[in-house]
């Protein structure tokens, strides 16, 4: 598979043909405002998840306010335990849907993957731009990281992106995948990172600083964490699904 994860910071349009991806807002702490606009201007549909509204509307307070009404989700769904009444009210009088799944079985990151999955059913493909962090609460991060391979074990046609305060992550499957780096155009450092999360994995990598051949990855034994990517391509070959994460400079190139 290919990935190419500089497409989503860039501030040029998304290539001809490229699926366009959907947008979730978690409630957790958002990318810096200049990241958020680029990720907001290349997704179509934009769902708050409970209180992933509040962080929306939060980022608008001061002297963004102004431009809050250029920032109007699709819809904002879950349980609703916590969205604020002051937030549910603003985005209501704007004419956008506020929709609850009283469900207490799934968070609410799944309750907004099931309503995405409701979405334009015209394409098989779909991509998630997901705006979250692995930071605070370790339980919550080890339960997303979770939650995003349980979606794309259900869905192979589905891929996940991860993007945090400082990083873009997403799983590699079993088999080879293609990462540009995009490190000459500057959106990315060289640190980066393969995780076997998901369990045991054998792993041969190109275009590394530490490159391994069929190498055995486990946590509790040896990791490829705080690698250094030295090319435009990075290839990974795994049999079993890992997470890559890249991380991003603090300022965005201007294109």
């Amino acid at each position: 598979m290919d990935f190419a994860p500089a497409l989503f910071l860039s501030g040029e349009d998304l290539p001809s043909g490229s699926t366009v991806p959907d947008l979730l807002i978690l409630n957790q702490p958002i990318s810096p405002f200049e990241v958020f606009e680029r990720l907001w201007g290349h997704t179509r549909y934009r769902i708050c998840a409970d209180g992933g509204a509040n962080r929306l509307f939060d980022m608008f307070d001061g002297p963004l306010e102004h431009a809050r009404t250029n920032f109007l989700p699709s819809i904002i769904h879950g349980d609703l335990d916590s969205l604020r009444d002051d937030v549910r009210q603003y985005y209501s009088s704007k004419g956008v849907e506020v929709s609850q799944d009283p469900d207490q079985y799934s968070t609410d990151f799944a309750k907004a993957m099931r309503k995405i999955e409701q979405t334009d059913l015209s394409s098989p493909h779909r991509e998630v731009l997901i705006l979250g962090t692995l930071s605070g609460r370790v339980d919550q991060g080890l339960g997303l990281l979770h939650e995003m391979t349980r979606e794309e074990t259900r869905n192979p046609n589905l891929r996940l992106w991860l993007i945090s305060e400082t990083n873009v992550s997403w799983i590699l499957r079993p088999g080879r995948n293609t990462i540009s780096t995009g490190l000459s155009a500057g959106y990315f450092t060289r640190n980066v990172g393969i995780v076997p999360v998901y369990g045991p994995a054998h792993i041969s990598t190109t275009g590394l600083e530490w490159d391994v051949q069929d190498w055995p990855t486990q946590m509790g034994h040896q990791v490829s964490t705080s690698n250094h990517a030295m090319a435009e391509q990075v290839e990974v070959k795994t049999d079993t699904s890992v997470l890559f994460t890249i991380e991003r400079r603090r300022r965005l190139p201007e294109g």
